[in-house]
Formats: C-alpha cells, sequence, structure tokens
C-alpha cells in the first residue's frame, strides 16, 4: 500500500523500528569486522583504502546526480520518470567509472603513493553496481518498505564484508581484501532491491524527464560534493603530510567511533527523508518531527560518545588491538565533534525534504573556508590538530545549521539548544560512572577486557537510572504507556506490581527537568 501524508506517521514508526534493528545489526558486525581485520591486516592497508576511498568519493556524487534523492522528494512521479532515472544512472556511473580508471594516475599527485593507482581502478567498479541499484534502492525508500531495506542491509553486509572480506584476508590477500568486501557488497545489494522492486528496466533518451529530475537532483549533487570535500580534508592533509601509517591510525580511530554513530543516525536518516518529503508542506508537522527525531539522536549519542572517551584504553586494546595505542587520544577528541555531526544531519534533511537547497551550498561553503583555516592553524599539532581542528569547526556548523532551521521552520534558538539538555545529563552520568569503574579495575591491573565489559555495563546501569529517574519531556510519555501496557500483563508477582504501580504513581508527578525551555509539542504552533 502507497504511503500517503495521512499515515506517514505510522509508516515512519515501523520505519524506525525496522532500521534501528538493522543498525544495531551492522554496528555489531562492524565492530567484529574491525577486529577481526584489524588483526589480519596493518595499518597501512586501511590507510591505502582510506587514501583510494577519498579520490574515489569525488566521482560519487556525480554518479548518480541527486537522481534517487529527487524520486523520493518528488510529491508524484511517474513510470516515464523511473525510466529515466535508471537511464541516466547506468550512464553517468560508467561514464564516472571510465574516467576514474583513466585518471587514477593522477591520484599519485595529491596523495604521493603509487600503490593507490591500481586500488583506485578497482574500485571504480563500484560506481557500476551502485548505478544499476539506485532507482530500485530509491523506489523502496519513497515506498518506506524500511523491512525491506533492513533485510538487504544487513544480508548483504554478511555476505559481503563478512563472507567475502574476512574469507580473503584470512587466504592472505591483504589489502584486496579490503576492496573485494566493499565490491561484493555493493553487488549482493543491487541484485536484492531489485529483486524486490522489478522496475523497467527499458532505456528511454526524452529530454522532458530528465529536465525535471536533475534540476533537483543536480543541486543535491553540488551539496553533497561540498559536504564530502568538508568531511574528507582530514584525510587529504594526514594522507598527503603524514603518510599512510598515521592515516591507517587516524581513520581506525574515526572509524570505530564514526561508523556505529552513523549506522544509527543514517538509518534514521533514511526514514526521515521520505517522512518530511511527504510533509514538507505542513511546516508544524516537520517542526515537531525535527525537534523529536534531533532530540532523540542526542540523547543516544552524546552518553554513547562520553562513554568511548573514558574507555577508550580498553576499547582500542580489546577491539584493534595493543598496536594500535596510539589511537587513544585521537577517539577521545573525536568523541567531542562526532555527535555534533550526527545531530546536525536533520537539519540537512529538512533543507533537502524543502528543497532549500541554496542555504545549504553558502553553509558548505562557509564550513569549507572555516575548517581549511583551522587545519592550517593547527597542522604543527600532527594528528590531535586535525581532530581539534574538526570539533571546532562542528561547533560552528551547528549553530550555522541552526541559523538555517531558523529561518526557514522557525523554530527558536531556545528550543534548538534545549534538543541537547537531555542527552548531555544522560552523558553526564554514563561518563561519571564509566570513570569510577575504570579508575578502580585499573588500579588494581584489571585485564582490559574484563574492565571493558565492566565499563559496558555500568555504562547501561547509569543511562538507564537517570533515564527512569529524569525522563526527559519527550521520553516521558513513552515511558508512561510502555509502564501501562506491563502493568497489564496477567500474573506478575504481586511485589513487581507494586513497584510498577509505585513508579506509574512516581511519573504522574514527575516535573520537567528544564522547565525554562519549552516542551517539544509547542513547536506544533507556529
Amino acid at each position: 500500500m502507497a504511503v500517503t501524508s495521512s499515515n506517514v506517521a505510522s509508516a515512519a514508526v515501523k520505519g524506525v523500528q525496522w532500521t534501528t534493528a538493522a543498525t544495531v545489526a551492522n554496528a555489531l558486525m562492524q565492530i567484529g569486522y574491525t577486529a577481526v581485520m584489524a588483526r589480519l591486516l596493518d595499518p597501512a592497508a586501511f590507510g591505502l583504502v582510506a587514501m583510494s576511498g577519498v579520490v574515489l568519493r569525488f566521482g560519487s556524487y556525480f554518479a548518480e546526480m541527486g537522481l534517487g534523492h529527487a524520486l523520493v522528494q518528488r510529491p508524484e512521479i511517474s513510470k516515464t520518470d523511473i525510466r529515466a532515472a535508471f537511464t541516466a544512472s547506468i550512464g553517468l556511473s560508467i561514464g564516472v567509472a571510465a574516467l576514474a580508471w583513466l585518471l587514477a594516475p593522477l591520484s599519485v599527485f595529491f596523495l604521493k603513493n603509487e600503490a593507490v593507482v591500481p586500488i583506485v581502478r578497482m574500485q571504480a567498479l563500484g560506481f557500476v553496481l551502485v548505478g544499476i541499484g539506485t532507482t530500485a534502492a530509491s523506489l523502496l525508500r519513497r515506498e518506506m518498505r524500511f523491512d525491506s531495506i533492513a533485510k538487504v542491509d544487513v544480508l548483504a553486509y554478511i555476505l559481503g564484508y563478512g563472507g567475502v572480506g574476512i574469507t580473503m584476508a584470512w587466504a592472505g590477500m591483504g589489502v584486496w581484501s579490503l576492496i573485494a568486501a566493499s565490491l561484493a557488497q555493493q553487488l549482493f545489494a543491487t541484485l536484492m532491491s531489485y529483486a524486490l522492486v522489478r522496475h523497467s528496466i527499458q532505456l528511454i533518451f526524452s529530454r522532458e524527464p530528465y529536465a525535471k529530475l536533475l534540476g533537483y537532483g543536480s543541486k543535491v549533487s553540488v551539496i553533497s560534493f561540498l559536504e564530502f570535500v568538508n568531511g574528507n580534508l582530514d584525510t587529504l592533509l594526514i594522507g598527503r603530510l603524514l603518510g599512510s601509517t598515521l592515516l591507517g591510525i587516524y581513520n581506525r580511530a574515526y572509524m570505530l567511533l564514526y561508523l556505529p554513530m552513523y549506522f544509527l543516525t543514517n538509518s534514521l536518516a533514511r526514514v526521515a527523508f521520505p517522512a518530511f518529503s511527504k510533509i514538507q508542506e505542513d511546516v508544524p508537522r516537520v517542526r515537531a518531527l525535527y525537534l523529536k527525531s534531533s532530540t532523540l539522536v542526542a540523547t543516544i549519542i552524546l552518553p554513547m560518545c562520553a562513554g568511548v572517551a573514558v574507555a577508550a584504553p580498553e576499547m582500542v586494546r580489546v577491539l584493534l588491538g595493543p598496536k594500535w595505542m596510539d589511537s587513544v587520544p585521537i577517539l577521545r577528541m573525536l568523541c567531542f565533534a562526532i555527535p555534533l555531526s550526527m545531530t546536525t544531519m536533520f537539519a540537512g534533511i529538512v533543507a533537502d525534504a524543502r528543497a532549500n537547497l541554496r542555504q545549504k551550498v553558502i553553509l558548505n561553503l562557509e564550513f569549507m573556508v572555516l575548517l581549511t583555516s583551522l587545519f592550517w592553524l593547527l597542522r604543527d599539532f600532527g594528528l590531535l590538530g586535525i581532530a581539534a581542528a574538526i570539533g571546532t569547526g562542528e561547533i560552528v556548523r551547528t549553530f550555522l545549521y541552526m541559523r538555517i532551521t531558523h529561518n526557514d521552520i522557525g523554530i527558536r534558538y531556545r528550543q534548538l539548544l534545549a534538543m541537547y539538555l537531555p542527552g548531555l545529563l544522560n552523558a553526564a552520568a554514563v561518563g561519571v560512572g564509566i570513570l569510577v569503574v575504570s579508575l578502580g579495575l585499573r588500579a588494581v591491573g584489571s585485564p582490559a577486557l574484563l574492565t571493558l565489559i565492566a565499563q559496558i555495563a555500568m555504562g547501561g546501569l547509569a543511562l538507564g537510572i537517570v533515564v527512569l529517574r529524569w525522563p526527559s519531556s519527550e521520553l516521558h510519555p513513552h515511558l508512561q504507556q510502555g509502564l501501562n501496557r506491563l502493568r497489564k500483563v496477567a500474573g506478575l508477582p504481586t511485589p513487581i506490581h507494586a513497584s510498577l504501580a509505585r513508579y506509574a504513581t512516581f511519573l504522574e508527578r514527575q516535573q520537567p527537568l528544564f522547565p525554562s525551555f519549552e516542551p517539544l509539542t509547542s513547536s506544533l504552533t507556529p
């Protein structure tokens, strides 16, 4: 059944459930995959792939030209639009792949490492694989079939990275195992997505449908390209000035924190973009959905990053191995930058859904100038300087996005700042709890694995206590609903039923922890 603006809320809730499940599965698999590959390969292999990835992503934003976004964002599409999107995706992806193959030797000029050339050429095949599957994947998103998307994501990751990648690394294929894993994952995802949609693959060369799709999609591609440049200035600078080994150390620290966070927020974003697109003209509903989504992400990510910052030595030693301990201070520095990057993602999604693209272009140009300046000023401090520049830049970018959101949909700055308060409270509780446990276990020389298990347990306990004792205004009604369902379960022992009743009374009397800030529901009125 097609999803309309009237039932988009229920579809979004189901979508979040499916994408969250897939996100957790992918995050756990990513951690396991990283731990295994870090022991089978050396840092230089990861550094080479990171270098080639930067080069190839220059072309990725033009291999598809935002056609997938356009299919999702447009209020109505026809079969002709679908054929045009598929035709353009095939042509553009083949063209960009061929160009990347021919120009691969030029990457040596920027990265000063000839080993990157064959890697770039092999990975360029990924453009074609993604181009073939873009239309099918976009139609699944437009129809909000997130259950199917989640299953495709998990299965493709298992087959590609877990099957092909680890097997080849175990067989001694080195850096090529990383490349084969990526290509295999793309191939499996493309085949499964098309099997679910079965759209027409008949090519079309009429000009009219291309004009409608590319008018929006080309602007999205420009913005995505600018965001890519801003997000990869660190990799370019480290690879050129400090070499592949230090880049590998930085890359593993970054990915150890970024990928689980990205999986979570990107999955939510995949639900949010089609949802925002379907209600793009209903500004009060856009406000409410934006505030709820951003508050939820901040509430989850801030305490996670606080815990990682404290437990960084044990995490690196257990998950990556002793040879990666130089990445600990980098990981801690990034714990302050990445949460801001994740929470501003929804502001960008709202701008995309409402076609407010000009302001996004200006913001990214401003951020590019700022980040380049910070890198130049802090270049003598090595990896820590790069990480500090990223953190400072993300703080500024957060306020730039607040300006866009305030001007576009009329949310007051006080409400935009209030989104972070529940997450900061949770982060303080988790950070302090894990710090106490860490200091005690480190003092007695506890093994790293045992310490990490205790840190995770304490972090979960501290987060549970603060959430139940001081629930945010956003979480409060959900706790009440869950509690009411639990109290209706038949056969509960009398002591448990009495405890639930006492907690229900407590919730009814509970006052907002931050009364000076307006509740999120106030955003429903202009």
